[in-house]
Formats: C-alpha cells, sequence, structure tokens
C-alpha cells in the first residue's frame, strides 16, 4: 500500500503530526489576533483551552486538536482566550500577536446583510472587490460563516478567481450554497461532494471550467464562462427559496489581473444582478475611483468601504502554487485525516477527443481571425497530455467545440502516463468504471506525483 501515489503523503504527514511534543501557552486578550503561517513541510496543532476564537468566523471548539498545515491565517480572540500549541516551525520565533482592528466592520456589515435577509424573500447580493492581498477571501468567507452561525440560512458563495480551488480544482470557477460549517483547517474551506466522505458536510458546487492560469490568457472567455456560472447559479436561487432568502456573496480576482477599464468587474456586476459592492481598500486608490465611475450616480450609495483587513498575510506565487497543488491532490487523495482512494485505468488515442481553451497571449497572430471564446483541438501525445489536469464535460465525444464549451462538467481526471508507442495513456479519476464516452478539455494545469 505504501507504494501507491498520495498515500505516502498521508503517511508522512501524520509523523509530523507527533513529531513535536512539546506544548506551549499562549494567552489572547478580546479583540487580539494571532497571525500565522505554517508551511508544507510542518504541522501546526492548535487546542483551545479556555475562550471563545475563531478562524474566518469559524468558532473553534475546547479541548479539541485543531490541525494545520501549509496555511496562512489568523486566530481572532472574541474574547479571552488560552490556548495550546504544538509546531517545531514556530519554536524560537516571535509570534505575531496584534489587536484587530477592522473586525467592527465585518460586524456591522454582517448585521446589515442580516437585516437585508429579514427585510425581503430577495436575498442580498454583494460583491467583494479589491486588489491582491487586501482580504476578499477572507472577508467573503467570514460572511459565509457568521450567515449560518445563528439561523439557518444557506448563502451562495461565488468563487469568480480561478486561480484559487476552493471546493474544486485550480482553473475552475464555481458557485456553492454554504447550509454547514466550513473547516478551518482548510485553507480550501472544506470537501466538496467529488471528494467522497468527509467529517463535515460536503458542499455541493456548481462548477464551470475556464481551463487558463490566468484571466488575461482570454479575457473574452472568462466573461462567457461567468455569464454561463451566472445563468445556472441564479437558477438555483431561483429553485430553493432558503438559498433565494439567504442572497449570495460573490469573491472577485484582484483588480489587477482584470482589464483596465474593468470589463470583466461590469459582466460579474450584471449577469449576478448585484445589489451592493464592497470595496477593500482606501478611499484614496485610483480603483476606487474608476469602480464609482463605472457605475449610476443612483447606485454610488450601495458602493461601500471598508479598509484592508489587518488579519491579512501577505501570499506569494509560490505560496499560492502550492495551494493549487494541494487542491489538486485532496480532489483526487483527500486529506491525511480523510484519505480517498481513486481509481487509474487505460485509454486507447483512439477512444479520446481532447480540446483546450485558446491561450490568446501565444497565439496572437491569430487572435483577429478566430472566436476567443471557442475551443482547438489537441494532439494526443505525452508533450501535451502528460501530468495533465484535464475536465470531463457531459458533452458526447463528436460534439463541435461550441456544444464543449457550453458543457456542463463531470469532474476531473489527471493523466499520469502517455504512452506514445502503444497508443495508450493511464487516466487517474475519482470514481471507478470505464472512462465516459465524453469530450475532454484540457486545463493549464500539471500535477506530478
Amino acid at each position: 500500500m505504501e507504494s501507491l501515489p498520495g498515500i505516502n503523503d498521508a503517511s508522512s504527514n501524520q509523523e509530523v503530526v507527533n513529531g513535536d511534543d512539546e506544548i506551549h501557552d499562549l494567552s489572547l486578550k478580546k479583540g487580539d489576533e494571532w497571525k500565522i503561517g505554517v508551511s508544507s513541510d510542518n504541522k501546526l496543532i492548535v487546542k483551545i483551552i479556555h475562550g471563545i476564537a475563531e478562524i474566518f468566523g469559524t468558532e473553534l471548539a475546547n479541548n479539541k486538536d485543531y490541525v494545520f498545515q501549509n496555511f496562512k491565517f489568523s486566530i481572532f480572540a472574541v474574547e479571552d482566550v488560552e490556548l495550546q500549541w504544538r509546531c517545531m516551525e514556530l519554536v524560537g520565533t516571535n509570534l505575531s500577536v496584534q489587536e484587530n482592528i477592522t473586525a467592527k466592520y465585518i460586524y456591522n456589515l454582517h448585521f446589515a446583510l442580516e437585516k437585508l435577509r429579514a427585510a425581503s424573500f430577495d436575498g442580498p447580493k454583494i460583491m467583494i472587490v479589491g486588489n491582491s492581498n487586501t482580504g476578499k477571501t477572507s472577508l467573503t468567507r467570514t460572511l459565509c460563516s457568521y450567515a449560518i452561525k445563528y439561523k439557518t440560512y444557506q448563502p451562495l458563495f461565488v468563487n469568480l478567481n480561478p486561480a484559487e480551488g476552493i471546493f474544486t480544482v485550480p482553473g475552475a470557477i464555481s458557485a456553492t450554497p454554504v447550509s454547514d460549517i466550513l473547516d478551518p483547517q482548510s485553507s480550501r474551506w472544506g470537501q466538496s461532494m467529488t471528494s467522497g466522505a468527509t467529517e463535515l458536510h460536503s458542499k455541493q458546487p456548481l462548477v464551470k471550467n475556464f481551463g487558463l492560469e490566468y484571466i488575461r490568457e482570454n479575457r473574452e472567455l472568462y466573461k462567457v464562462v461567468i455569464s454561463q456560472l451566472a445563468e445556472v447559479a441564479m437558477n438555483r436561487m431561483q429553485n430553493d427559496a432558503l438559498v433565494h432568502r439567504s442572497g449570495c456573496i460573490i469573491n472577485t480576482p484582484p483588480l489587477e489581473d482584470l482589464d483596465d477599464d474593468l470589463s470583466e468587474l461590469l459582466v460579474s456586476f450584471n449577469q449576478f444582478k448585484v445589489n451592493y459592492i464592497i470595496y477593500l481598500g482606501e478611499e484614496t486608490d485610483e480603483n476606487f475611483s474608476k469602480i464609482k465611475k463605472m457605475f449610476p450616480e443612483s447606485f454610488l450609495a450601495n458602493i461601500l468601504r471598508i479598509p484592508k483587513l489587518s488579519g491579512i498575510i501577505p501570499t506569494d506565487d509560490i505560496y499560492k502554487r502550492s495551494l493549487q497543488r494541494s487542491s489538486i491532490r485532496e480532489y483526487f487523495y483527500g486529506t491525511y485525516n480523510s484519505v480517498l482512494s481513486p481509481y487509474t485505468i487505460g485509454v486507447d488515442f483512439d477512444d479520446l477527443t481532447v480540446w483546450k481553451p485558446k491561450n490568446m497571449i501565444e497565439d496572437q497572430e491569430n487572435m483577429e481571425q478566430s472566436s476567443p471564446s471557442k475551443y482547438t483541438s489537441v494532439e494526443i501525445n505525452a508533450s501535451n497530455l502528460q501530468h495533465s489536469l484535464v475536465s470531463l464535460t457531459y458533452a458526447d465525444r463528436k460534439e463541435n467545440e461550441s456544444a464543449v464549451q457550453k458543457a456542463a462538467i463531470l469532474g476531473y481526471g489527471l493523466v499520469t502516463e502517455v504512452n506514445e508507442k502503444r497508443h495508450k495513456l493511464r487516466i487517474l479519476l475519482p470514481v471507478p468504471g470505464a472512462l465516459p464516452n465524453k469530450a475532454m478539455v484540457l486545463t493549464s494545469y500539471r500535477y506530478l506525483e
């Protein structure tokens, strides 16, 4: 068993947990937060002894071990907290404990949303915008956690940042009704139905595949995918009274990733019928002024600004890529305490039809002659497919590129081996059985065991 891919990782994780038995005590005053960054090579174990503490709005139970790895987060003390922690990486370092000066803004925003939900059957639809490292995803996660804490709401969480694999793999955007507690130990918020049995109630995301690593590689396709996700997400809200009343909370990509005219933001606003925009940043920000000019004066009162969240820990490209790798691995293999068993099957080249989204930066010569939103066919060889992440669509293999692009996603597979001499490849799937006779879409993401 230890020779199987993915199993070794789970075994070694447990050894790291038990590797450091030195227990350290820490006291947090009410309103303080402990900013923590744990690498992928170490683990942090935290136990709350006394008091109420939260991670992104999710309360931590007392006398329970929480294990964190490859995660940057903050533990916020709602009241005075006594806790214990173990981590070899943090031993001998100065712990970053400071007052959280932006929690009041989050509380006020949450209570305002509660009033809107209570006042109307049509729940609020808010969009969180801002530059990178301002706290957009953290704010979105906290608002989702608070919404389900005291009442039976199910806000629709919409992630429009394809670089973040939240409830799915990177390269996709998603809409997920949040009906139960979010996993405070997970950087990707928890596990979805695609991941099998979980400790917490699994989530059921609506997923649309973008497939490219950066939005700038095909902005027109990104807008098309947003519109397609919005259509199914709005249908879900219309057909589910509880989700409709709870509203939706939309996480957007960093503004620097969007076009200069922020056209992608305007498409998101219109397609999801947004009625409130929350900007994270300063009043003097150029992007804040630009956003206010995009909308009529009658809507300006619905554009709210709060400062950059104080608990944010800046992230770099290396950390983001490590999260993407973890997201792909968890999709197939689960986590160290919820191990999954994916299946590898062999497939003939002749049984495959593979498409890929156009990268308009690489294909600038043909940019004017071709439609950016259409796919191109992929030659099946090791150079194109080895270690690649592919999406399996509901479109039949013989369907044209337009039908494949519009088709819903069955799930994802990982091409582990391509044998050009035998014209066969091996593909890893999360469920057993034969490969569906459906078209595949090649993404820009690779994962090497």
